[in-house]
């Protein structure tokens, strides 16, 4: 029997906090326009630079098909209560761009959606 390592665990969540942000970017900050809240700016412009590349390289509906495809198979391998927390976050992000909400307000807005959705 293989000795386990005790490390796995921090393993086992950089790839679910990782797998998660790169769900949520697929969803909330794919292009330039688009602002995703919960990435630093810093690091998503370096993200939005690099699918520009892709863009002029590739072709954007490529490029489109790509990230739809990434999307696909990280709802399929990440934990199904993650990805509904991503799409909660999200939903609440597509809500307070529509009408004015501070910080405070869109957290309590997906803490009650979460609730609703059994996520906690």
């Amino acid at each position: 029997m293989a000795k386990r390592n005790n490390d796995d665990w921090w393993k086992f969540l950089l790839f679910i906090g990782g797998g998660a942000l790169l769900l949520y970017y697929t969803q909330a900050g794919r292009g330039e326009e688009n602002n995703a809240a919960l990435i630093p700016d810093s690091f998503e412009d370096r993200i939005d630079r690099v699918v520009a590349r892709l863009n002029g390289r590739f072709g954007q509906a490529w490029v489109d098909w790509s990230l739809d495809v990434l999307s696909s198979y990280l709802k399929t391998v990440l934990p199904s209560d993650v990805v509904a927390l991503v799409n909660v976050v999200y939903q609440v992000e597509l809500k307070a761009r529509q009408m004015r909400m501070t910080s405070f307000q869109k957290q309590q807005a997906a803490v009650r959606e979460a609730r609703l959705r059994g996520l906690i």
